[in-house]
């Protein structure tokens, strides 16, 4: 602090307006909520695999971060590593937001990239299948409305970030060892 008080006026009035931007409180987009979600996101099925007790993450979410900003944060959470595979989120209405395509003729999905998170409700449910080949599916589940992120994760973060998580979460490809293979596969002589 005493730099600042001994550096000319004009960098004292730069540090300044730049420590007021960086404290200010986020402006408020119209008719977004205040407060943040926990969404439970359950990985129910994937390639030749059912879970009984699914593996899961707790996610701490905004309403203004996007279905992408999501679903890379539910890929990190789940170790996922090859990304170039297309996603979909369902909605319990039905409306699905996902990567577009040129030659889809599904015009009612929406883009994920530019569909916030938005109004969600406690207890509101839908779908994250990522990988359509393979199919893992997750279930999401709003466990909690308005939170205040500080109070959950300690700060607010820039993205979707996972606060809670239990169970063993399978490799994206099957591969038990670094060479691809499987630790039960017996070795050839």
């Amino acid at each position: 602090m005493r730099q600042i008080e001994a550096a000319d006026p004009a960098t004292r009035t730069i540090v300044k307006d730049e420590l007021a931007k960086l404290t200010a409180p986020k402006p408020r987009i119209a008719g977004m909520p205040d407060g943040w979600y926990v969404i439970r996101v359950e990985l129910l099925r994937g390639r030749d695999l059912e879970f009984r007790a699914p593996p899961g993450r707790d996610l701490l979410v905004s309403p203004q971060h996007t279905f992408r900003q999501l679903a890379e944060a539910i890929n990190a959470a789940f170790a996922r590593w090859d990304l170039g595979h297309l996603y979909a989120f369902t909605l319990e209405d039905g409306t699905r937001i996902g990567i577009p395509q040129l030659d889809d003729d599904d015009l009612d999905e929406r883009d994920a990239a530019r569909t916030k998170i938005a109004r969600r409700t406690e207890d509101e449910v839908f779908t994250y299948e990522f990988d359509f080949g393979d199919g893992w599916m997750h279930r999401c589940t709003v466990l909690e409305a308005g939170v205040q992120p500080e109070d959950v994760y300690g700060v607010r973060p820039k993205g979707p970030v996972p606060v809670w998580g239990w169970g063993d979460i399978p490799d994206q490809y099957g591969r038990t060892t670094p060479d691809g293979g499987d630790d039960d596969e017996e070795e050839e002589d």
